[in-house]
């Protein structure tokens, strides 16, 4: 398919750009809203148009949106109302009114619109998902990194910066993925910046359901850090990097089975092939188009909704 990109982004140059690509696309234009600044060489001899002539060119089968936050559903619905399906970063809105707006124009259109969680597509998560540690009882989960450059549209609640936006919405994620369920925050705290609006840190308590808990942290202010640790009643189970994990990525888990020793180690470790989620997300994006899937955002509800009680 013949993709166009919605914005210069800095995860579109280092990420889908080569996803699509080493997919078997073909990348078409760059919309910016100032195209006479040009694009980064990375696109090579790819056009750079506006936003509005990158949705009218009918050589474009769909569009990718790696714009700031607060332009994603706005954005995503033009390109659907352009006749254009669409791979959105997360988070794809930041109100469920939008999210509203958005399924409906899905259903309005017929068009298929996905939400860039890329961590879905790994082979790790797939791993967790299906390892039998009993009944599954807590996440301990955390994602960190340093502070964003002066002007990033990180740091502005306008733009819908923020930690908890950025990052959050994978952390909650790990929990929809490895429980399933309704989330429900128990508790939760918040540091703000103290010379931006946007929190410095938030940590929360979510619930489940079935005596399931999930423990998150995330922060803009420490150093570059993942990690996730599911715990069972048979044991337990941790990845090293859950959201951007290396090329070739190692887990590690503990078993009743194997003792005390074994519970209280650093675990069997398991490494997996070799793998790019982004080109994995951009492949099944495509085939869903291909196959008439319909939309579903249910996931995405469940993290806008417990991120809008935590701001």
């Amino acid at each position: 398919m013949k993709f166009g990109i919605l914005g210069d982004a800095k995860i579109a140059r280092e990420k889908i750009q080569s996803a699509i690509v080493t997919a078997g696309h073909e990348i078409v234009q760059i919309g910016r809203r100032l195209p006479s600044k040009g694009a980064d060489p990375i696109w090579g001899d790819v056009s750079v148009v506006s936003y509005e002539a990158l949705l009218e060119n009918p050589e474009i089968d769909v569009i990718y949106n790696p714009l700031p936050n607060h332009l994603h559903a706005d954005w995503t619905i033009k390109a659907l109302e352009a006749g254009k399906p669409v791979l959105c970063e997360k988070p794809i809105a930041l109100l469920e009114q939008d999210l509203d707006r958005l399924e409906e124009a899905s259903r309005r259109t017929g068009l298929y619109i996905y939400d860039g969680f890329m961590i879905r597509y790994h082979p790790q998560w797939h791993w967790l998902q299906n390892l039998d540690l009993g009944q599954r009882q807590i996440i301990q989960v955390h994602f960190t990194y340093p502070p964003q450059p002066e002007g990033n549209v990180r740091n502005f609640s306008k733009f819908g910066g923020g930690p908890l936006w950025d990052i959050g919405g994978y952390c909650l994620m790990a929990g929809l993925m490895l429980f399933g369920g309704t989330p429900k925050l128990l508790g939760h705290t918040i540091v703000m910046e103290k010379a931006l609006d946007v929190e410095m840190i938030a940590s929360g308590i979510i619930s489940f359901g079935s005596s399931q808990i999930l423990n998150f942290s995330v922060s803009s202010s420490a150093s570059l850090s993942q990690s996730l640790r599911l715990i069972g009643t048979k044991g337990w189970a941790s990845l090293d990097v859950p959201f951007n994990p290396p090329e070739v990525a190692r887990a590690y888990f503990a078993l009743q089975d194997g003792g005390k020793a074994e519970l209280l180690s650093k675990g069997r470790e398991i490494v997996f092939d070799s793998c790019d989620q982004y080109q994995l997300m951009v492949t099944d994006f495509v085939d869903a188009i291909s196959e008439g899937r319909a939309t579903d955002l249910s996931q995405s509800r469940h993290i806008i909704r417990v991120v809008n009680l935590m701001k």
